[in-house]
């Protein structure tokens, strides 16, 4: 359930690629969070440890959030 002072923000990963070092993989995760600070901190405890991490301009819609059973505490890649 997703409370009133809740947002799905979109947070943008990049990362080196372990068979690749020289090329940078980019993944997209969803996260529901109070603010996009504490989206980012759950993102970043998700993913590994110098990947750089960006919140996005776009926002999840609270339909879409629940149709992905988006959870409050977690990253959920897209």
């Amino acid at each position: 359930m997703i409370e009133p002072n809740q947002t799905a923000f979109i947070v943008k990963v990049a990362c080196s690629d372990e068979e690749a070092p020289e090329r940078l993989l980019t993944l997209f995760y969803a996260v529901l969070a109070e603010d996009p600070e504490s989206g980012m901190q759950i993102v970043r405890d998700a993913v590994r440890e110098g990947a750089e991490v960006t919140l996005t301009e776009v926002r999840l819609s609270q339909a879409t959030a629940q149709a992905i059973d988006l959870l409050p505490g977690y990253a959920r890649a897209l």
